[in-house]
């Protein structure tokens, strides 16, 4: 962790030169190291690694790093010690969670059901923040069963453009995929057409 931190202490040192972060924001970053360091060591439980991305990713100045320092221990273990965080009232907090389930979802860790419940989340961002997570699995049929019902009960016109994106994508995908595989043909029967008059 020691090879990182010198990286990190290089954006703080920037960041203040160019006036972007304050001392509070600075605080907050080194408090971040801290508990990451402390958790690779050994000094920091789990739980209180947590806790502090938590806190952060709720509306402190580091939410974004703490983000990124959570998708990144994302794991089975830790999904189940986040247990509440699906729940919480802060939109942020929920997406950190969904974030973490989509990891697990694309290493075929966890189902799509999981992912599933967010489809009514209260905020448009957890919904628009799912249908991007899932837009690179639109051609799955479970995924693009999913999006379609997510359509036809969505009423905000961001998310329904997000969805709209995602289902036209699996569309031309799949579309490809299709001309693809009749291109193969061709040319295999054009391989045998060729190769028989080459045998005549």
């Amino acid at each position: 962790m020691n090879n990182e931190r010198e990286p990190i202490l290089k954006i703080i040192r920037e960041c203040r030169e160019e006036g972007i972060c304050d001392d509070q924001t600075v605080s907050h970053l080194m408090g971040l190291v801290e508990a990451v360091e402390g958790y690779s060591s050994g000094t920091v439980s789990l739980e209180s690694l947590l806790r502090s991305l938590k806190e952060e990713i709720s509306g402190g100045p580091a939410g974004g790093l703490a983000l990124l320092v959570l998708r990144e221990i994302c794991s089975p273990e830790v999904m189940d010690l986040m247990e509440g965080w699906s729940k919480d009232p802060e939109p942020e907090v929920r997406i950190a969670y969904l974030k973490c389930a989509a990891k697990l979802f694309d290493e075929g860790k966890l189902g799509l059901d999981d992912l599933a419940a967010f489809s009514d989340d209260p905020s448009p961002k957890v919904r628009e923040t799912l249908v991007s997570t899932l837009s690179k699995s639109a051609s799955e049929d479970e995924v693009f069963s999913l999006l379609r019902r997510m359509l036809s009960t969505e009423r905000r016109s961001s998310v329904r453009s997000e969805i709209l994106i995602a289902l036209s994508g699996a569309l031309d995908r799949e579309e490809e995929a299709e001309e693809g595989s009749t291109w193969r043909r061709l040319r295999r029967l054009l391989r045998r057409h060729r190769s028989g008059v080459d045998g005549r």
